[in-house]
């Protein structure tokens, strides 16, 4: 994962810790992130017992791999 994936799921976390879900996803829309897979991203992210901005940062990057990831479906 580079920095910028990083960073990037550092302030996605921080918006879901504070709850406030409308501004992770504005903040993904932002990032030109397709509505599709933001989807995908929340749903894992949601199946998280502990998310992390680590965690956040890996279901981002293995959800811009693949558009079917069978991974997050886990």
């Amino acid at each position: 994962m580079n920095n910028v994936m990083r960073c990037q799921a550092d302030v996605i976390n921080n918006y879901l810790m504070n709850n406030d879900g409308l501004a992770a996803s504005e903040f993904m829309s932002d990032m030109s992130m397709p509505f599709d897979q933001q989807d995908r991203v929340f749903s894992a992210i949601s199946r998280l017992n502990k998310p992390s901005s680590r965690k956040i940062g890996l279901i981002i990057e293995l959800s811009a791999n693949h558009t079917t990831n069978e991974l997050l479906q886990k």
